[in-house]
């Protein structure tokens, strides 16, 4: 995508999101993150961002009170179900650096080596709550194949797995985790967009409203 279409996915994002209901009452604040703080933040950290990564941290921002929960009809291998996320919504670079610390102390508590922590991004959180998710900056977006988890840029890690270094630790010295999305794109299409809805409705025959997904917490 152009670095226009890509504004216009993302702006289009929060639009559809609205319009599905979710954070009813509450309004998207424009995001104050700048291009050139991203820019310091890639020199601090030496990593790049993707690009509509960057331009999702510049803007919107979801509710600060709300926790960035939302669900959405997810592919679970072919067999659809709702799951519940936490996305984070950086008001600025520092909580990006903030959420990459704590993996640094995940890392001490495991021993595990000390550079295995820079390719990964943390974005939220897999399952609202079963571990970090994370872009894995080591798998290219432009050579994700959705055929091929394997090649999958958005990851996460089991918070009740303890032996990272065993389960998520590669030959290359870097982790990775269990293939979660494709990359960031499908996963604004699933859960902003709410791309799967539709198919969900015509094969289970029930239309998974705002109301719908707040009663599953019920279950």
């Amino acid at each position: 995508m152009t670095a226009q279409e890509e504004r216009d996915f993302v702006t289009g994002a929060f639009q559809k999101l609205k319009e599905r209901s979710w954070f009813p009452g509450k309004t998207f604040e424009p995001s104050a993150i700048t291009e050139q703080e991203i820019a310091a933040f890639e020199q601090a950290h030496q990593v790049k961002l993707p690009s509509l990564y960057k331009t999702f941290l510049t803007s919107f921002l979801l509710p600060a009170d709300e926790c960035g929960q939302i669900c959405a009809i997810c592919d679970n291998g072919g067999d659809l179900s709702p799951l519940w996320q936490m996305i984070d919504s950086p008001r600025t670079m520092e909580d990006v650096s903030d959420r990459m610390e704590i993996l640094q102390e995940i890392r001490e508590f495991c021993e595990l080596p000390e550079d295995c922590f820079q390719n990964l991004i943390p974005i939220g959180d897999w399952g609202a709550g079963w571990g970090p998710l994370c872009i894995d900056l080591s798998r290219p977006e432009e050579k994700v194949d959705r055929d091929d988890p394997s090649t999958w840029s958005l990851v996460w890690f089991d918070h009740e797995e303890f032996e990272w270094d065993e389960t998520y630790l590669g030959d290359d010295g870097l982790l990775h985790g269990r293939a979660a999305l494709p990359d960031l794109k499908t996963f604004l299409e699933e859960y902003f967009y709410g791309s799967l809805e539709a198919r969900s409705a015509q094969e289970e025959g029930i239309e998974p409203t705002y109301a719908w997904y707040q009663a599953t917490l019920e279950r």
